[in-house]
């Protein structure tokens, strides 16, 4: 038995019974701009009935899900279906840019969508179980630069297509993401 009394949990203690699979291949071009391309699905199981004294929603221990579930945050690795494919070239020397389009399912819509954290929902609605499960598809651009041997920058533009899930549930709008960020390296 797993004990999810803890803020923002969806259950109660109940036993757990879950499930998760990535999958991913990609093909890297021969030359000096090591152009690859990349195709990936993750599957995390959600939980069909909540009231049944059993919990089938995966659990991730650790989430740290932008890099893996695009870089708006908007799911975590629970409750999901996400299809990606994925486009990195180094087209000038240093300089990476990676493309990648993501595309997110609720595997249960009874079940709650995940933030990131793994534990707070989206939308806790009551008419979430007679919803359509496309959630949206997000696109991601982001470009890294070495400044200096110890000190990459890395700039990223993220938008996020709201799907038919948001629709059936209420208010539905796109969602945009602009950042800059600096990775020192010791």
């Amino acid at each position: 038995s797993v004990d999810t009394n803890i803020p923002n949990a969806t259950t109660s203690r109940k036993d757990l019974a879950s499930f998760a699979t990535h999958i991913a291949g990609g093909y890297t071009l021969p030359g000096k701009e090591r152009a690859r391309f990349g195709l990936e699905y993750n599957y995390a199981s959600g939980d069909h009935d909540p009231t049944d004294g059993m919990n089938n929603s995966f659990q991730n221990l650790f989430p740290t899900n932008h890099k893996f579930y695009g870089y708006m945050d908007v799911f975590a690795w629970r409750n999901m279906h996400n299809a990606r494919a994925q486009f990195n070239i180094t087209p000038i020397e240093k300089l990476g840019v990676q493309l990648d389009y993501h595309m997110f399912w609720i595997a249960e819509t009874n079940d709650q969508w995940f933030r990131a954290n793994a534990t707070t929902p989206v939308r806790n609605v009551a008419n979430r179980g007679q919803a359509k499960n496309y959630a949206g598809s997000e696109l991601d651009l982001t470009l890294t630069y070495p400044v200096v041997k110890w000190m990459r920058l890395l700039v990223g533009y993220s938008h996020f297509f709201a799907g038919s899930y948001l629709t059936d549930t209420g208010r539905t709008d796109d969602a945009d993401f602009v950042y800059l960020q600096s990775i020192l390296q010791f």
